[in-house]
């Protein structure tokens, strides 16, 4: 009973210890951190230009083409939407690895596909980014709206080395 209750105050000690560590974090700050890098091809599959300035990173990160719809047939009208629309650029976002013995490699985290005369964006998470488990390929593709805005902002990124 006396190691249990070791225990039990351990934890308890261990949780309220911790529990400052992440204060006075900005979660913007923490976001640009995760978001190492940008590629940006074109409907060829040609590179046009590889982003990794923390500004532009920082304002990429605050797009709001995560907020994705969670209704199946939000999903499913946005998907057959696509399918009639013309590939434009294809952004592939990488994050820096949080390994212990990180290498300096950089990990794949999504791609979002960009169509002409459209705000929808496609965003296929990659699979190699979720390491506890493998998920197919269906669950990891989703469909969003950007204002018009963000479209420009994204568009902007491709078009200035083109």
């Amino acid at each position: 009973m006396k190691k249990v209750m070791c225990f039990l105050l351990a934890s308890i000690l261990s949780a309220v210890a911790l529990t400052g560590c992440g204060a006075g974090r900005d979660d913007e700050d923490e976001n640009v951190q995760e978001l190492a890098q940008i590629e940006i091809y074109a409907d060829d599959g040609r590179l046009i230009d590889t982003i990794s300035d923390e500004d532009i990173l920082r304002r990429f990160s605050s797009l709001s083409y995560a907020d994705i719809p969670v209704e199946d047939s939000e999903q499913d009208e946005l998907a057959s939407a696509v399918g009639n629309l013309t590939e434009v650029y294809t952004i592939v976002i990488y994050k820096a690895s949080v390994a212990v013995y990180n290498d300096g490699t950089l990990e794949k985290l999504m791609e979002l596909t960009i169509y002409e005369d459209s705000n929808i964006v496609k965003e296929q998470i990659a699979s190699e980014s979720i390491k506890m488990y493998k998920f197919p390929e269906e669950f990891l593709t989703f469909y969003s709206t950007v204002s018009a805005e963000e479209k420009h902002f994204i568009l902007s990124l491709a078009e200035s080395n083109r």
